[in-house]
């Protein structure tokens, strides 16, 4: 009678454990940077801070992002990342971002035509003991600068 009064009490236990619930983890966009320009393209970087309000570390698996200049989509990219979120903490990202010749001639005629804000949505990927987990992220800003593509920041975050 013991053992089975025991085992339903580990058994509940353990239950509690699985029906605990995960918080999503926030992030926000510190910056959007362009930092050099070539024929192959243009290479840029994105910067976030990611908050994990959980009692345990969340591993950020990867990111999916869009660049939109002037409301037209300008480019999409992937990021694959092993990044654990520490617990009750928050974790700086910085990843790459590239940006095609192709799309960069598309982002530089919005740029002719006077265009200077920007949209950029990011689904950021965790890999958690829970199943995957992913949070959507949106972010708008001004062209910082003259606008061209320069080696200098050309996407400013506010």
């Amino acid at each position: 009678m013991r053992v089975l009064a025991l085992a339903a009490v580990m058994f509940l236990a353990s239950c509690s454990l699985f029906m605990k619930s995960i918080e999503k983890p926030k992030a926000e966009v510190r910056g959007v940077s362009m930092t050099a320009a070539g024929l192959s393209g243009v290479e840029g970087e994105l910067r976030l801070d990611v908050q994990n309000p959980n009692s345990f570390g969340v591993p950020l698996a990867g990111i999916d992002w869009q660049l939109a200049v002037g409301g037209a989509q300008a480019v999409t990219g992937k990021v694959e990342l092993q990044q654990t979120i520490p617990a009750k903490g928050i974790a700086p990202i910085a990843t790459s971002l590239r940006v095609d010749a192709r799309d960069a001639l598309a982002v530089a005629g919005a740029l002719a035509r006077g265009q200077r804000a920007y949209t950029l949505r990011a689904t950021l990927h965790f890999s958690t003991q829970f199943g995957p987990l992913a949070i959507d992220v949106q972010h708008t800003g001004q062209l910082g600068g003259a606008g061209g593509l320069g080696v200098d920041s050309i996407l400013g975050a506010r």
